[in-house]
């Protein structure tokens, strides 16, 4: 049993390089684009549970009643057209002492301007408060960016007692980081995808779920320590060939992380796949795999150099004479149709190797 530890072992090293690839490729989605806030939407806070030190990131959910100045415009240009306001950043309340920025894209803009329309004509005296539409809106509050801020910031007229009351943070409204909430959504989701594409193999591999397949073909033949013992023996003693081990009685290889223990007899066809890249028609190279193809209509692609698959063949040759070798269209119909006539090759083949195929 050792040896199905060994190989284990092996699985969790082709494991590694997959996880430190897809984590990092996670962390830094994750970093970069914040999405994480949207786990905010399932408790999120009011302004009223914020206070200047914890404001900053938080996902929040409220009602806006008062909108004072708009400070930012945001316009698009197309040639031969009038610009389009696309977004605005209005002066709110933070609470009843600070001021905090409210920005709105073009998504709620009617709504925004209605109500700063609204709030207009209550300063002039020519509206009531019941007059004032409620804005109900979410989204995470963030640190303006420097051009922002210097808009901002002029609301003050340098005086220094406003400027303290200024919060330098807006509630993104819809948004998080920039980022429409669903497409949040949508990073996280990608961000827990790479995750599991990491984690899950190496959880596998630490689990012995790559040694499935041998452990299965072992057993076959009786019981999986005793069957172990003697793969054991076949893996230290068997030539190996381009990173494919056979004798009469075993074939061994990795294909990828996991696992594969084969039976001469179970290998049907091999032959070599050429694969010509390209890049805008101009080619680019080429690469090699040598395909293995079972009884039982599998198929193991393993990629190598040419002269890797070629050595592989030719060793195939020698050690698996029931083995047929190349490729072309009637073979792929044959194995498609009848793979009983590859069965009845190796039964040809089979006094070549002392033994006699399982019935």
């Amino acid at each position: 049993m050792d040896w199905l530890k060994k190989l284990k072992m092996a699985s969790v090293k082709k494991s590694i390089p997959g996880l430190v690839l897809f984590v990092a490729a996670a962390v830094a989605l994750l970093f970069f684009t914040k999405c994480y806030s949207v786990f905010g939407m399932i408790a999120p806070k009011t302004l009223a549970d914020l206070t200047p030190e914890t404001m900053n990131g938080a996902f929040v959910e409220d009602d806006i009643y008062f909108l004072y100045t708009p400070y930012v415009e945001v316009q698009t240009y197309k040639s031969g057209e009038r610009p389009r306001t696309t977004a605005m950043q209005y002066l709110t309340d933070f609470d009843d002492v600070y001021y905090m920025g409210l920005y709105v894209r073009s998504g709620r803009l009617d709504e925004a301007e209605e109500m700063m329309d609204a709030c207009a004509d209550l300063m002039d005296g020519m509206a009531d408060w019941e007059d004032v539409p409620i804005l109900h809106v979410k989204g995470r509050i963030r640190a303006m960016d420097e051009d922002d801020l210097g808009y901002y910031m002029e609301i003050a007229e340098g005086d220094p007692e406003w400027e303290e009351l200024l919060l330098p943070y807006y509630l993104e409204v819809d948004y998080i980081n920039n980022i429409p909430i669903w497409g949040s959504i949508a990073l996280l989701a990608v961000a827990v995808l790479l995750l599991a594409l990491g984690i899950v193999p190496m959880i596998k591999a630490l689990r012995g779920g790559y040694q499935k397949q041998v452990r299965e073909k072992l057993e076959e033949s009786g019981s999986l320590e005793t069957e172990a013992e003697k793969a054991e023996r076949f893996y230290d003693s068997a030539p190996e060939t381009s990173g494919v081990r056979m004798d009469r009685n075993y074939v061994f290889f990795q294909n990828g992380a996991e696992s594969i223990l084969l039976r001469p007899w179970d290998v049907a066809w091999a032959y070599q796949s050429t694969t010509q890249h390209r890049t805008n028609g101009i080619p680019t190279g080429k690469t090699y795999a040598a395909v293995l193809r079972t009884m039982d209509g599998k198929s193991y692609t393993l990629g190598m150099k040419e002269k890797e698959v070629q050595a592989l063949l030719a060793a195939i040759q020698t050690a698996l004479p029931g083995v047929v070798l190349g490729y072309d269209d009637e073979l792929e119909k044959l194995y498609k149709s009848d793979r009983n006539a590859f069965r009845r090759r190796w039964e040809e083949k089979m006094p070549e190797l002392g033994q006699s195929i399982p019935q």
